[in-house]
């Protein structure tokens, strides 16, 4: 078969874009020899991974499993006039590939003009000048795959962590005097460890750091801790206060931040101590969050950022949260932004889901995390100078230097140890059940659902977690397939804040009652896996609006804005300063000057207060009665519904069950439509190909 066949197969499949062909055809154009068919192939293929969030792809993975790397839907889940090309193009692709052994592949490719091949670990290797559209690394006995453009970012973000972890700073005297003013605990000489105090100690040596950890175990307070232990260290030598950048990748995590950080300063208890000044202190550790993109400074219709190597930013520390949701390329701006004496430091939950785009840094850089992988030189000097004694299992003696900058966070203070939720998020993470290694997901998930019913209701309490199975729908995108009890628990998490909604003002102030119907709205959300389908954003907005106007408590009407209707932001917009997962609520708002009642659009301004924008000015915004769980990144809710459909699908992960497990404070539904596809997602792993480690 024509590999052209084979390709215009795939399109039809939908497996891959017309983009990913068209590059394909382009390399051909402007290139003297012929493709091969295994040429054409690994080029469709890096193009296709770099949609699907992979930096590369990992050739051998590919020769190892074929159909793997297409992902393909199963044959129940394509249209009936589509199966015969399913199997005529699987048939195909195996046939093709039988051809090929790995180390003909790699030469075959490595041939054509428009790939260079690097086979030592030096990025001297390639000529920064050259142009090739793609790039083959065989260093590390590796088989990887780049768009050039890609590889140039993880070498340039391997280099910098490479360097920045070279060597640990020395600490001045006082720093030890203030740590310990800082953390109430006493010094321990046995095996239990205060993993904040770690954190803070170990990052406050390294110019690039990472603290990562789960829900509630401190990453807020341990960063202010750390930025206090560093200004405190500055006065107390009579420095000028170090300048402090602190960012986030959307402005909903900017913004939840920014909230936390102020909250956390004035519950935040600094004695006054012998080296420093507690109300001063404060003074010196900023409160203002803003996005990655406004902090580098974006330029209009481009790529490119005005913050670079050759115009760096004016900070002593940057400090990035979220950093889970950060991809490779808007990593390496970052790290190209930075003076080579600016400090930064990355804080994020290693374990939920990667960024949208290619790559999966924190991911990979926290690989080891969990282990630790500490020198014992390192754990020496821990000891000395915090008091914290880690055990031995921590210890390697082949740790990296980016393993001694990295500190994971052990103890989470939201969840109860042992209560259902994070019994869940522990059974789904990290395979757990009452301590021991899960060899039946879905009968131990039952287990701890079952025992927390049974707990609430010997307590004569709600429960924490409820396991709900909603049939598929039969027919064509029905609106009322719900079941009762999951339509009536929809209505009624609903039904707070537009409760507020048709209560008004009530003659009061707009902007306190705007606040209202924002907080109420924010303590209950669905998550769904999908974009499309009945079990997605789609569907379910549609479905959750229909009972919500059955149920008098929206007034849809023909129009697209109608009091009640909660919308997400999805593209940032500098003029109206609203960020991409800002979230807003339609309101009737009464204009006094005009004498009478409009809609506007309520949205929290960042600074405790309100701001209303008309809807006539909202271009990029979705209604989102139902949102991704990658939107759901930053955001907490006291109850927190998951739903996923009853197909499998290559995003449905543990990533994304433990990502939307852990984004309820109190509450967590699940919803499932078929217990098979449920249990594949509790243990299929997210893996995106990547050299990033094999450079470090």
């Amino acid at each position: 078969m024509a590999l052209n066949l084979l390709f215009q197969q795939a399109l039809q499949l939908q497996i891959v874009r017309d983009v990913d062909v068209a590059l394909v055809e382009l390399i051909q154009r402007q290139q003297v020899q012929t493709l091969t068919d295994g040429q054409s192939l690994a080029i469709l293929l890096a193009s296709r991974h770099s949609a699907m969030g992979h930096v590369c792809v990992d050739l051998a993975a590919v020769i190892a499993d074929p159909l793997a790397h297409f992902g393909l839907a199963a044959e129940d889940r394509v249209a009936r006039e589509l199966l015969p090309v399913k199997r005529s193009f699987e048939s195909a692709l195996l046939a093709l590939m039988s051809t090929l052994s790995l180390r003909q592949w790699l030469a075959d490719i490595g041939a054509s003009l428009a790939v260079a091949t690097i086979d030592t670990v030096a990025t001297e290797a390639i000529d920064a000048g050259a142009n090739t559209p793609l790039v083959l690394d065989t260093s590390n006995a590796q088989s990887l795959l780049y768009l050039r453009r890609y590889w140039q970012c993880e070498q340039l973000l391997a280099d910098f962590i490479a360097k920045q972890t070279s060597v640990a700073r020395q600490l001045p005297e006082q720093a030890q005097a203030i740590i310990k003013d800082l953390f109430a605990q006493p010094f321990t000489a046995g095996e239990k460890v205060d993993w904040q105090r770690a954190a803070v100690a170990l990052s406050a040596r390294s110019n690039f750091a990472i603290i990562t950890g789960g829900p509630g175990t401190g990453k807020t307070t341990t960063v202010l801790r750390l930025l206090a232990l560093l200004q405190a260290t500055q006065l107390e030598q009579q420095l000028p206060a170090l300048h402090i950048k602190l960012a986030a990748p959307t402005g909903k995590a900017a913004a939840r931040l920014n909230e936390s950080i102020a909250s956390n300063l004035q519950k935040q208890d600094f004695p006054d101590g012998e080296h420093f000044n507690a109300a001063q202190l404060r003074q010196v550790i900023p409160a203002e969050v803003t996005t990655l993109h406004r902090l580098l400074g974006t330029v209009p219709n481009s790529r490119l950022f005005r913050h670079h190597a050759n115009n760096p930013l004016a900070a002593d520390i940057v400090v990035v949260d979220e950093a889970s949701m950060v991809d490779l390329e808007m990593m390496a701006s970052l790290v190209q932004s930075l003076d080579k004496h600016t400090r930064l430091i990355l804080i994020g939950d290693k374990d939920q889901l990667a960024s949208v785009e290619a790559g999966s840094v924190l991911g990979d850089l926290c690989s080891a995390a969990s282990d630790g992988r500490y020198l014992a030189d390192t754990l020496a000097w821990l000891r000395n100078f915090s008091g914290d004694q880690i055990p031995d299992r921590y210890c390697a003696s082949d740790g990296t230097s980016l393993a001694q900058a990295t500190t994971m966070l052990r103890i989470s203070h939201r969840f109860q140890q042992g209560g259902s939720i994070h019994a869940l998020a522990s059974l789904v993470n990290e395979g757990l059940y009452e301590g021991q290694r899960t060899l039946l997901p879905w009968q131990d998930l039952q287990a701890i659902v079952a025992q927390e019913q049974t707990l609430a209701s010997k307590k004569k309490r709600q429960p924490q977690l409820r396991l709900l199975y909603q049939p598929p729908a039969s027919g064509t995108a029905p609106v009322n397939w719900l079941t009762q009890e999951l339509a009536q628990l929809l209505t009624e998490g609903y039904a707070g804040y537009l409760r507020l909604v048709q209560q008004g003002s009530q003659g009061g102030d707009v902007d306190t009652w705007g606040r209202a119907v924002l907080e109420a709205h924010g303590r209950f959300q669905l998550l769904v896996a999908l974009r499309q389908s009945e079990w997605g954003v789609a569907g379910m907005n549609g479905a959750i609006q229909h009972l919500l106007q059955d149920a008098d408590w929206l007034n849809v009407g023909e129009a697209d804005w109608y009091a009640g209707r909660p919308v997400m932001v999805s593209r940032n917009d500098y003029h109206l300063k609203l960020m991409n997962g800002d979230i807003g609520v339609c309101l009737p708002y009464h204009d006094t000057a005009a004498g009478e009642e409009l809609l506007r659009v309520v949205f929290n301004d960042g600074a405790g207060g309100v701001r209303w924008v008309l809807p006539s000015r909202l271009r990029s915004v979705d209604t989102v009665f139902a949102m991704t769980v990658h939107k759901s990144q930053g955001s907490e809710f006291e109850h927190t519904l998951l739903m996923l459909p009853d197909h499998s699908s290559p995003v449905l992960t543990k990533e994304l069950l433990y990502t939307g497990i852990t984004r309820a404070k109190r509450m967590f539904s699940l919803i499932y439509g078929d217990e098979q596809v449920l249990e594949q997602a509790m243990t299929r792993k997210v893996v995106r190909a990547s050299g990033l480690m094999g450079h470090l």
